[in-house]
């Protein structure tokens, strides 16, 4: 697994593919570097919040790009939960 670091954090790069690919879906592609430089992996991306997606866009994109976003975004958590390998993952690197 290649790893690349950004901001003394392993981003994992097999992420980066599917985040552009999820993004360019939505046609919301605009949002990529956004979320590459704060670190939204799709383990991350599976845990946003309404009030994480304020923080992470609500000053650099207009209104229309958050909404839809947001739209997305909670459909495509609907369809794509968090499993347990990723629950356990988490546990073990970030709860401890």
């Amino acid at each position: 697994m290649l790893m690349v670091k950004k901001h003394n954090y392993n981003y994992p790069d097999e992420d980066r593919q599917r985040i552009r690919e999820i993004l360019q879906l939505w046609k919301l592609d605009v949002l990529y570097d956004t979320l590459i430089d704060q670190f939204i992996t799709i383990t991350v991306l599976k845990l946003l919040k309404k009030d994480d997606i304020n923080e992470l866009i609500s000053n650099k994109f207009p209104i229309g790009i958050k909404v839809m976003f947001t739209y997305k975004l909670q459909e495509w958590q609907r369809r794509n939960p968090i499993t347990a390998q990723e629950y356990s993952h988490l546990n073990k690197h970030y709860i401890n």
